[in-house]
């Protein structure tokens, strides 16, 4: 068997594909120590074997420097000891959303420093938990994040959010690099991946101008992305939008050694020019005109197969998330046949790439429980007044599919 890490990888041979796809669970952020273990329990429950969670750097780090926050660290130790108790393997992902104190009144992502910072981060906690985990994949959270005005407003007076952007891209993709090669420093037994957020867009309508906002968008999100993991260079078109910001020697520290990839899919995106908007390219939900029943599991195998293109070998994951607006409360269950409907398409395009050689071995279904987004994406919403769970029938729909 040849090396299966690809470009970047740690050069030594992994495991076989699996002869069937594995199964795990998106655990959320419950809000609970309650609602937490519920959510194991139901991700157990419905088959899953390996659980997706985000550590929370706000959390664990408060004041960006010192001791690790012992509380949260509890915390820690103990839901990735309630993982194992619960036969699923600890997947933990390194997210650049909640930063702590100290980094957010400095500029937050905005601010070159930050990404060390984020590399610092990552190695402490990996420290804690390196011997239990399965893998620890680092999200840059690009192009995403970097348009999120949570993002935004850390940035100094007088920054313009175009600027602010700009910034932040570049500063995620840059900690991303060098967590990944802190982290190989730290241990080379440590399975790393990067979590990429995809598919990349399509155009809003059938104009010059939407094709135009797909190359923008492309560039500066997928590509950026991915070129800089693997070849550590950006595309011509967003080393140029990104001008200074990139100084020397950057390019190469954006590239990460990795051993697999998270692929965080959500669904279809459109391009659209827009001036006032991030890049000057607008990314939406929905394009002019009716949206086509195929567009979500066709972007996701899109996603999957350029993913295999770009690293052949490499063991891919997937992290589906189906949002759709629930119907009422009917006799004590949310019949939610419109998620179960998308789920089963995107499974479909999952288990079809899959079939065709796309070295996919994971899928991470959920969130187990709605996290407050809208429309609400989780397999089970929350009962306050009962103070339970209320699994929805997509998630009996799984649990029937992953068990047989």
């Amino acid at each position: 068997m040849g090396n299966l890490l690809g470009p970047g990888g740690r050069g030594e041979e992994l495991e076989p594909a699996p002869a069937a796809l594995i199964w795990g669970a998106d655990l959320g952020a419950p809000a609970t120590p309650r609602q937490e273990a519920e959510a194991l329990r139901l991700a157990a429950e419905m088959g899953a074997v390996a659980g997706r969670f985000v550590l929370d750097w706000a959390a664990l780090l408060p004041e960006g420097r010192g001791k690790l926050d012992p509380a949260a660290l509890a915390g820690l130790d103990r839901r990735v000891d309630a993982l194992g108790e619960a036969g699923l393997s600890p997947w933990p992902v390194l997210a650049p959303a909640r930063l702590p104190r100290d980094i957010r009144i400095r500029g937050g992502w905005t601010a070159r420093d930050t990404a060390w910072r984020f590399a610092e981060f990552a190695c402490r906690v990996a420290g804690r938990i390196g011997d239990r985990m399965a893998a620890l994949s680092v999200d840059a959270g690009a192009p995403g994040f970097a348009r999120d005005e949570a993002a935004w407003r850390d940035r100094p007076i007088g920054m313009p959010e175009d600027a602010a952007y700009r910034a932040i891209l570049h500063h995620l993709l840059l900690g991303r690099g060098l967590a990944l090669s802190a982290l190989r420093q730290e241990s080379t037994g440590w399975r790393l991946g990067a979590a990429l957020a995809g598919p990349p867009p399509e155009p809003w309508d059938d104009t010059l101008a939407s094709s135009d906002a797909v190359v923008i968008a492309e560039a500066l999100g997928w590509e950026a992305s991915v070129t800089t993991l693997r070849d550590g260079r950006y595309p011509e078109l967003a080393a140029e939008r990104l001008g200074r910001l990139v100084e020397e020697d950057d390019e190469k520290r954006c590239r990460g050694p990795v051993d697999l990839l998270l692929l965080d899919h959500a669904g279809p995106l459109w391009a659209r020019m827009e001036d006032a908007a991030p890049g000057g390219v607008d990314l939406i939900g929905r394009p002019r005109g009716t949206v086509p029943d195929s567009a979500g599991p066709d972007s996701l195998r899109r996603a999957l197969d350029r993913l295999a293109a770009a690293w052949p070998k490499l063991p891919l994951h997937l992290t589906l998330r189906i949002a759709a607006t629930d119907p009422p409360l009917r006799e004590g269950r949310i019949d939610d046949g419109l998620r179960i409907e998308q789920l089963e398409t995107h499974l479909e395009a999952a288990e079809a790439a899959w079939g065709a050689g796309v070295p996919l071995a994971t899928v991470f279904l959920g969130p187990v429980l709605d996290d407050g987004a809208a429309p609400p994406a989780g397999l089970a919403a929350w009962d306050r007044r009962a103070d339970a769970p209320l699994p929805k029938d997509s998630w009996r729909r799984l649990q029937s599919r992953i068990r047989g």
